[in-house]
């Protein structure tokens, strides 16, 4: 499929996100038989609220029973000491919160949460009402004369020519779409809004970014040698929700540098990966994905594609999805397949990693942040910094931010050895849309909500030298 052809209508990715509407921020999937249910009718805007129980979409409804089974009464936690799963749903935002109606009403913590919980429901209702989303459209080719604006998501709709974005549930749901590589873009391009006169961007991370933006932003290629050296590669570790975007809406990143091909490698025990896919012989039928993107014939007429035959020893994926984009997805951790990739240059290769919990606490060793356990991200970080490419990391809060910030301090191969590329603080493309857990519905986030960068340390060479 050629690139000027990535966009789709807005009613085909509505029902994409139909499909991936059951996999949460959370990493958490209820798959089962499904139910014979009667065509659905367009939910109109006013007609948006319904309990999640009794909601006219099957999903909906799945995921109320989700939260039933997980999610515990706060009220029966903190005064009673007993774990009573949630059943009462609140007439007033529609999910399930409290094991019964009189805990619901003599929780007075409730009110604080509520509106973001209803918000929540009717953007969810929303995104399958139906309803054309033309905030889905999304542009082709920036022209080369025109200069995009990475100051904030207003600006950057504005100068991307996006369709008028009028109410803030489109905001919402337009932001969540493209955070990902939007983030991206917005980090590595000359136009960013990271910079070291607003204190974001170390000398040091102006040196880093220097050397990338040299290979992105260049004319387009005349040969096969010019493109080769105009090739970046993008790591984007512990993926989850990143790899079961539509290829399409990746794509926006190679708009932004029309003079590189990029190379997107998803990496990560939870990437989703379609089941009938077997490029490296060990996917199968009963592939236990969380979710099953669609197989897609790859563009074989285009020279770009030399990469797809590499085998790496996990289940994985490749698709060349344009001449200036190829994705694969690696269900594997860095540490195991990092060999596969040779010799790392920050010139071309980045790492990418979306809250990837390096301060959560491991679930081998709670006494043990991520960032160090042997089992979780302690063998892959060692391995980052050692190759002197750039790592950004966002995290989903502040207190998300400092705690994975905090963790790289306890980490072995990785505390005392890295620069500061970005300093912590607000990513300017995190969502706009609050995400609910299941396995509480008090705790909401937004996805990308700040972000940091570093590298490994380069040390100077001292000493004197005699020449004969």
């Amino acid at each position: 499929m050629h690139a000027t052809r990535a966009v789709r209508p807005p009613t085909v990715l509505a029902r994409h996100l139909h499909k991936i509407s059951s996999r949460t921020l959370f990493g958490l999937s209820f798959r089962g038989p499904a139910p014979k249910l009667p065509a659905l009718s367009r939910l109109s805007q006013d007609d948006l609220f319904y309990p999640l129980s009794r909601s006219p979409i099957q999903t909906m409804r799945k995921r109320a029973e989700a939260v039933r089974s997980m999610a515990p009464c706060p009220v029966c936690l903190e005064a009673y000491e007993e774990r009573r799963p949630v059943q009462f749903e609140c007439p007033d935002c529609g999910w399930p919160t409290h094991s019964t109606e009189e805990h619901w009403k003599a929780d007075k913590e409730h009110s604080k949460y509520c509106a973001r919980l209803r918000e929540v429901n009717e953007d969810e209702h929303d995104l399958r009402s139906g309803r054309d989303l033309h905030e889905f459209i999304l542009p082709g080719q920036q022209d080369l004369e025109e200069a995009v604006s990475f100051a904030n998501w207003d600006t950057y709709w504005y100068t991307r020519t996006h369709p008028s974005i009028d109410t803030e549930r489109s905001r919402r749901h337009l932001s969540k779409l493209l955070t990902y590589p939007v983030t991206i873009s917005g980090v590595l391009h000359e136009f960013s809004g990271l910079t070291m006169r607003n204190q974001r961007v170390t000398p040091e991370g102006a040196r880093s970014l220097a050397a990338l933006r040299s290979t992105l932003h260049q004319a387009p290629p005349r040969n096969e040698d010019e493109d080769e050296r105009r090739k970046v590669r993008i790591f984007i570790l512990g993926a989850r929700a990143e790899s079961s975007l539509p290829p399409h809406v990746w794509q926006q990143l190679p708009y932004l540098f029309p003079g590189c091909r990029f190379h997107l490698f998803f990496i990560g025990p939870q990437v989703s990966i379609p089941s009938n896919a077997d490029p490296s012989g060990s996917m199968s039928e009963s592939s236990s994905t969380l979710f099953e993107p669609q197989s897609m014939k790859p563009n074989l007429g285009s020279l770009r594609v030399r990469d797809q035959d590499v085998q790496y020893g996990v289940p994985s994926y490749t698709v060349a999805y344009s001449p200036t984009l190829t994705l694969t997805s690696l269900q594997s951790t860095y540490a195991a397949i990092y060999k596969h990739f040779g010799a790392m240059d920050p010139f071309q290769d980045v790492f990418f990693a979306f809250s990837p919990g390096f301060g959560f606490p491991s679930p081998v060793n709670p006494d043990v942040p991520q960032a160090a356990s042997p089992t979780e991200w302690g063998p892959d970080l060692p391995v980052i910094i050692k190759s002197k490419c750039p790592l950004f990391v966002t995290g989903f809060s502040p207190t998300d931010v400092e705690r994975d910030v905090r963790s790289l301090e306890s980490s072995e191969g990785v505390s005392g050895e890295f620069d500061w590329i970005i300093t912590p603080g607000v990513n300017p493309f995190g969502s706009e849309k609050w995400e609910v857990a299941d396995f509480d519905p008090r705790v909401m986030v937004k996805v990308n909500w700040g972000i940091w960068g570093i590298c490994g340390k380069r040390r100077e060479v001292q000493g004197q030298y005699q020449v004969d």
